[in-house]
């Protein structure tokens, strides 16, 4: 039995809470994240600095919950654009690529983890595993079904698949989406990626 994300990754913000991270994500927008301070996000929110930390210790943590933000928003539409498909294999292959396309589009999954800051995400990510959870959060249904429907490997572990493919999201989200087109994209993912799953 796997752990499950982190139990932040499931909590609903709410009221303040949740209009700072909505100005968060405004501020990141803006500046980006390097510029942003914690001054400008509670002016931004209209509250005081000693407000916004009660609710985040420092910038870090703040960027960490407009990630989380971020995917706990996401995660329900990718699920239903994954199960619109008929196979397992189709499912991951298309669900990654939906997941770049989205992720690559979004403005603030753009500055938080393709930018020039993607060196304070990623240690952000390592450090409390992040991206981990929201990617086992994401694929852990599609995952057991498949082994159930005997399309994928009952042996994997699936937090160790969720990290490997969090990793492969953040890689092809940083790349040149101008050098690659998406079939050629989803040729690979089924060459490179889908084999590993497959029983």
């Amino acid at each position: 039995m796997t752990a499950g994300p982190s139990e932040s990754l499931r909590r609903a913000g709410g009221g303040v809470r949740e209009r700072l991270l909505r100005a968060a994500e405004e501020r990141f927008g803006r500046f980006g994240v390097a510029k942003t301070t914690m001054e400008d996000v509670a002016k931004a929110a209209s509250v005081s600095r000693a407000t916004l930390y009660r609710h985040f210790a420092d910038r870090e943590a703040l960027v960490v919950a407009a990630v989380e933000r971020r995917a706990l928003i996401n995660v329900p539409r990718m699920q239903a654009h994954i199960q619109r498909w008929p196979t397992f294999a189709d499912r991951l292959v298309e669900g990654l690529i939906y997941n770049i396309d989205k992720g690559s589009r979004d403005p603030v999954v753009q500055l938080l983890i393709v930018s020039e800051q993607h060196g304070l995400v990623g240690r952000t990510l390592g450090g409390h595993t992040l991206a981990e959870g929201i990617t086992l959060l994401m694929w852990e249904p599609i995952f057991l079904d498949a082994i159930t429907r005997g399309e994928m490997r009952s042996d994997l572990d699936l937090r160790a698949a969720a990290r490997w493919i969090a990793g492969v999201n953040l890689l092809l989200l940083e790349r040149d989406r101008s050098v690659v087109t998406e079939d050629a994209l989803r040729e690979e993912l089924r060459t490179f990626v889908l084999p590993a799953f497959l029983p």
